[in-house]
């Protein structure tokens, strides 16, 4: 038999709030005796909390109103509060509160929530996750320096057909391999502007052939001029529970999990801006990703 909408509603706050408190006892639609009223009052979902030799009660109200809770509603709860004696309460409606009920529960410390839920059912929500990607990339020039007195023949292609080698012979890579690879892994530097004469090999001395059938120590560095390209968008949630505190916008939440990301759909669809300055909302998540080169044989 289904439950009722008004029931479906309290097990899936009690639902969330076990996910929230796995070390509280949640129960749902329980009955208190009132201090004053002396009579059984009724709450929808209530959490117990044992800190040391004290038992910390917390009230749950859930309300599937067509419209925003009032004042009414928050003022009748606040009295449920005072009878209970609970140590704090909150609310929970899907359609959120008038600005003068959250006026209320802000003077009575009461937190007012809406439920965050991508489960299919009637409260649920798709929410995303709103963010800046920065694109880098990187024009790269190439220096060497030799000191010694032995000639020195470079080709023209030497930066991607000369092998280089460590004082003991081992083979390190050709320039041009060494250099995509290093920006590829995030090794170079990638901030905005231009990087001078970065030593390419992390080892030293390196030595190549100097077109003479001679190995001879050199210095081997690149320049980079790194640009940036900043886009704007929404990242989609396609699983949360939790959660959204109507007084200050936050989600409360144990985890989520994002869709996938499209670097060709960021740059195609998202909104391009200059600075993060113009993003038209507040950025939850930055995100930093290197236009990587292709190395082909």
């Amino acid at each position: 038999m289904t439950e009722p909408l008004w029931k479906q509603l309290e097990l899936l706050v009690a639902d969330i709030q076990r996910e929230l408190a796995p070390d509280a006892k949640v129960t749902h639609n329980v009955k208190i005796k009132g201090r004053d009223s002396e009579r059984m009052r009724q709450i929808d979902v209530l959490v117990r909390k044992q800190i040391g030799q004290y038992e910390r009660l917390i009230a749950i109200d859930c309300k599937d109103y067509a419209e925003p809770v009032d004042v009414k509603g928050v003022e009748e709860f606040q009295g449920l509060l005072v009878d209970i004696g609970t140590n704090k309460g909150a609310m929970v409606c899907p359609k959120g509160f008038t600005s003068a009920a959250k006026k209320v529960a802000s003077r009575n410390q009461i937190d007012l929530f809406s439920p965050v839920d991508t489960d299919p059912h009637k409260w649920q929500v798709k929410p995303s996750l709103p963010m800046i990607c920065d694109y880098r990339s990187a024009a790269i020039a190439f220096g060497i320096s030799v000191t010694g007195p032995f000639p020195f023949s470079i080709p023209m292609d030497s930066w991607n057909s000369a092998e280089v080698y460590d004082e003991d012979g081992k083979p390190l890579g050709t320039p041009f391999t060494v250099a995509i690879t290093r920006w590829n892994k995030g090794e170079f530097s990638y901030e905005p502007g231009d990087h001078e004469d970065i030593p390419m090999y992390p080892v030293a001395p390196t030595l190549v052939v100097n077109g003479y059938g001679t190995r001879v120590p050199v210095t081997l560095y690149v320049s980079l001029r790194v640009s940036q390209r900043l886009f704007f968008g929404y990242l989609p949630i396609v699983r949360m529970r939790g959660l959204r505190n109507e007084q200050t916008g936050a989600i409360v939440t144990n985890a989520f999990t994002t869709g996938s990301l499209d670097a060709a759909e960021v740059e195609n669809s998202w909104k391009r801006i200059a600075s993060k300055n113009e993003a038209p909302i507040e950025p939850v998540m930055f995100l930093v990703g290197l236009d990587c080169w292709e190395v082909t044989t």
